[in-house]
């Protein structure tokens, strides 16, 4: 990561429910000089769920395809380690496509390996051998 960080923009992926994981890496990527363009907001409320919902993911998902960097803050969950729930795989699926059928390449890193209880572990693994994504190291 000693490349040029003026003008690059990150996307974190994380579960809406853990905003302080989320805060947590916004202060990190922003403190290093990286523009954070999106990332989950507050969960949406239950009443405004099937009103709100589409729009957010089609933001969200437009903000993935402009990042150069696509951030995986899967913290525990469910007593899970490094849980990756449906939504954030289907954002790591999607920014892998976009890497297949673009010259601009987005680095998508995994802030941590989701244990062998996560659904989707055994993909993650692959898919960190075929070098579709990156295990993220920090000196914190």
């Amino acid at each position: 990561m000693g490349e040029n960080k003026a003008g690059k923009k990150v996307v974190i992926s994380a579960s809406a429910s853990n905003q302080a994981a989320i805060e947590k890496w916004r202060k990190y990527w922003t403190s290093l000089g990286y523009r954070v363009i999106n990332d989950p907001g507050p969960e949406i409320s239950e009443r405004d769920f099937l009103k709100m919902w589409p729009d957010v993911h089609k933001y969200f998902y437009r903000t993935i395809s402009k990042t150069d960097i696509l951030f995986i803050a899967n913290a525990d969950k469910n007593n899970i380690p490094g849980y990756i729930g449906v939504g954030v795989f289907a954002e790591i699926s999607f920014a892998a496509g976009l890497n297949f059928i673009r010259k601009k390449k987005i680095q998508i890193l995994l802030s941590k390996m989701p244990s062998s209880k996560s659904v989707f572990h055994e993909d993650v693994k692959r898919w960190l051998g075929l070098g579709w994504l990156e295990k993220f190291e920090t000196k914190e």
